[in-house]
């Protein structure tokens, strides 16, 4: 059945897609319209799809320290398991490496797929200690997925205090 549902939803991605090529400078992705940047194909739409649809999959899987399965997961282990698994991209196992993969973007050019980067526990901290994948992005709110050690695998906002305290950046790795 989730099959047959992700089938039709790529199918008609797809079709959005082409209507708006031709047409609008935003696409419709569920109920959020998502501006896209100009080098956004529809073969970059579908591998951020199943990226997040992988990593939906994992929802409430533990948190464990220095896991990369689906048996437990820690942050940056949980990010290296989806984009490895779906995308064939070798990330590094550790939150802080982050800083050297992908290329930065602003939040105004944030766009689902991309890795959020937060500090760790410490606000103080000057070097990227947590990150998640964005599911979402609405014109207030950033939604991302991540591996938290209190309540493994779930979502957050950008906009919770905790988050906004110690968000570090975003990292585009689907280009």
């Amino acid at each position: 059945m989730i099959q047959k549902i992700t089938i039709l939803f790529l199918t008609f991605l797809g079709i959005s897609f082409s209507q708006w090529a031709f047409s609008q400078d935003t696409a419709s992705v569920s109920d959020t319209t998502v501006v896209l940047p100009d080098d956004t194909s529809n073969t970059h739409l579908v591998e951020i799809n199943r990226l997040i649809v992988a990593a939906e999959k994992h929802l409430g899987t533990p948190y464990r320290y220095g896991g990369k399965q689906p048996g437990g997961f820690d942050c940056s282990g949980f990010v290296l398991y989806c984009y490895g698994s779906t995308c064939g991209i070798k990330l590094p196992a550790s939150a802080t490496e982050y800083t050297h993969y992908g290329y930065p973007v602003s939040r105004d050019s944030a766009r689902p797929g991309d890795v959020i980067c937060f500090k760790g526990y410490s606000t103080r901290s000057s070097s990227i200690g947590h990150v998640g994948i964005i599911t979402e992005v609405t014109p207030t709110e950033i939604h991302f997925i991540h591996s938290a050690s209190h309540g493994g695998i779930r979502y957050d906002k950008l906009s919770q205090q905790y988050y906004t305290t110690r968000f570090m950046g975003i990292r585009r790795i689907l280009r």
